[in-house]
């Protein structure tokens, strides 16, 4: 089930929603002469086409990403420990080698940097596809105190998506009496999470690693800014997966607690 989520996910964002308009687009054409779908045929190839280009650019992409907006600090809340959510991990098909990604690898170095010392840390992700052979959070673990001499208190291995690492983080905080966190992922996921594990009973700090202003390609200016390039369709996809998930996480209860 967890693949077939995958796959409409990805059939729902760009560059595989336009790119599919394109060949619907090219079918048409062999409609009968003069119907309704052959005149159809070029103007879903324009949009498409249309779609495609703007979603590569980095005015589109800043645009985006601004309409996600971000979880303010709230002064009230003393968070009594710091939660690292995961972000993937690279596995070498040859030698099985794992090793953290880029995206985990910031977040864990942010929250490091940005939290409070002595505060007890959780760190959270499991093992989401078959043939892993160490969780997220052990991969994190082994970083923290082996590179930053950084002790880890939790390990929460068993989530897969963030409304698992929510409700599974929020059952370890709560049998230890922890109620308020620091919440360590990108700003891109932040409000996501955070929405996510305010409902799974936390009061949340943000602690966002980057920024959208950090994130812009270089052509920020000028015609540049309406260029397509490979960095900008990228952030288009991250930012659009993150709206249709909010949604989705809106309209959904919250998961059971997973055991592994």
């Amino acid at each position: 089930m967890n693949g077939f989520y995958t796959a409409a996910a990805t059939l729902l964002m760009p560059p595989a929603a336009p790119l599919l308009g394109l060949l619907v687009a090219f079918l048409l054409r062999f409609s009968s002469s003069g119907s309704l779908l052959e005149r159809c045929s070029l103007p879903l190839a324009v949009i498409s086409f249309c779609v495609l280009w703007l979603g590569a650019t980095p005015a589109f992409s800043s645009w985006l990403g601004d309409r996600l907006g971000k979880v303010p600090y709230q002064p009230h809340i003393r968070p009594e420990a710091v939660v690292i959510l995961g972000a993937g991990r690279y596995r070498d098909r040859y030698s099985n080698r794992e090793r953290l990604s880029a995206a985990s690898l910031e977040r864990v170095a942010g929250a490091v940097e940005q939290a409070p010392e002595k505060l007890p840390i959780l760190v959270s992700g499991g093992r989401v596809h078959s043939g892993e052979r160490l969780s997220e959070s052990d991969l994190m673990a082994a970083l923290l105190e082996e590179e930053f001499s950084t002790p880890v208190t939790w390990r929460e291995d068993c989530s897969r998506t963030t409304a698992e690492n929510a409700v599974n983080s929020a059952d370890i905080l709560h049998r230890a009496n922890v109620r308020s966190v620091f919440l360590a992922t990108h700003w891109w996921h932040m409000p996501r999470a955070a929405e996510i594990f305010s409902r799974a009973g936390l009061e949340v700090q943000p602690l966002p690693v980057g920024s959208a202003g950090e994130l812009m390609p270089r052509a920020q200016t000028g015609v540049g800014r309406w260029l397509p390039n490979a960095v900008s369709q990228l952030r288009t996809q991250v930012y659009w997966r993150e709206i249709l998930a909010r949604i989705w996480y809106r309209w959904s209860s919250l998961p059971s607690i997973r055991k592994c």
